[in-house]
């Protein structure tokens, strides 16, 4: 990666007898969104401490433009940083707040101003420049902070679940004015969230963590379509794991039905993903490869779409039944398909 902006090399870092980040190798482009995405204790955060110089790592390395990062201080990395509580001074209105990092570097009084002016009007906030922050709205804390940590032109941009202390409609307004932003100063950044969604709607790149290192690194729609692993296939997204057992002749099988996998996949005992969405249900003249019948354990209308729980053999299988309302009364039989190409082998890491 000839443009590469950061790069992590073996980092571990421990607490005690708890290895909180475990021999994590990155790499992230000059402009690129990147997003740390996992469950909690799953090591994002602390990994995104250290790349701010919070934390020291027991081993590795952390390069900028190839440049040790780690022997350099916190207050001289030049990377702007935004946390889940907004931090504001309250004792500041929110051109102060914007103002303290100009202040520190010892920039003139002009300048300050302009530039107060300028990531204020970026973050729509221009009119609320002389109000407080308790005079302010969550989302208008946020956009401060978010202005405060851009104002001194860093380097790179750290969010830490900058979203999360929002309510959901702020949050989901939010996600597109952030990427917006980063768009436009085409700085790079880096975000820690256990938020599928905003990890999805956010970043160039999702980082999905657990256990403190990486599990499968790649766009949404990489992630999404396909996952390496167990973890990842149900941590992204709404996903049907399947085990499929030995059938005749090296061939797959799901509680006695014979299940062709995707073209090139050796058959056998296997473990497969399956969205809902793309279970069919299907009558007497649709394909017949791929069937399975199971009895209707749950369904849950939801307007556009029914959610349906089916038990197939020993297994729960979910489904999306989109159109028309259909009776599926529970206890009864369904039988659906799988389609082959929409079978995701899967590891059980």
């Amino acid at each position: 990666m000839s443009d590469r902006f950061l790069s992590l090399r073996h980092i571990t870092k421990r607490f005690g007898a708890v290895t909180a980040v475990r021999d994590v190798s990155l790499d992230v482009a000059e402009g690129e969104f990147v997003c740390f995405l996992g469950p909690s204790g799953c090591g994002k955060t602390t990994l995104l401490r250290i790349v701010a110089g919070l934390e020291t790592p027991d081993a590795g390395q952390a390069l900028r433009r190839g440049a040790d990062l780690l022997g350099v201080p916190a207050r001289r990395r030049n990377f702007g940083m935004v946390f889940q509580s907004y931090s504001l001074f309250p004792n500041m209105t929110a051109a102060q707040n914007v103002a303290y990092g100009l202040e520190c570097q010892r920039r003139s009084r002009a300048d300050i101003d302009l530039r107060v002016r300028k990531m204020l009007a970026l973050v729509h906030l221009e009119d609320e420049a002389g109000r407080y922050p308790h005079q302010l709205s969550g989302g208008q804390q946020q956009r401060v902070a978010l202005a405060r940590a851009l104002a001194p032109e860093p380097s790179m941009l750290l969010l830490d679940e900058p979203l999360s202390a929002l309510d959901a409609k702020v949050r989901e307004s939010l996600r597109g004015e952030v990427r917006d932003l980063q768009r436009t100063l085409r700085i790079t950044t880096v975000m820690v969230t256990h938020d599928q969604d905003e990890a999805m709607e956010m970043a160039d790149r999702i980082v999905v963590m657990h256990g403190g290192a990486i599990e499968q690194a790649g766009s949404a729609e990489a992630l999404y379509q396909h996952p390496a692993t167990r973890f990842v296939a149900e941590f992204i997204g709404r996903m049907n794991v399947l085990q499929l057992d030995d059938s005749a002749e090296s061939t797959s099988s799901l509680a006695g039905a014979p299940i062709r996998l995707p073209s090139g996949e050796p058959g056998g005992a296997r473990l497969v993903g399956l969205r809902p969405e793309d279970v069919e249900v299907v009558g007497a003249g649709g394909p017949t490869d791929n069937r399975v019948t199971g009895v209707v354990e749950k369904a849950v209308y939801l307007g556009s779409v029914t959610h349906v729980t089916l038990t197939v053999g020993a297994q729960r299988l979910l489904l999306e039944v989109r159109g028309p309302r259909r009776a599926l009364a529970r206890g009864a039989p369904l039988t659906v398909r799988l389609p082959p190409e929409a079978l995701k082998p899967l590891s059980e890491s």
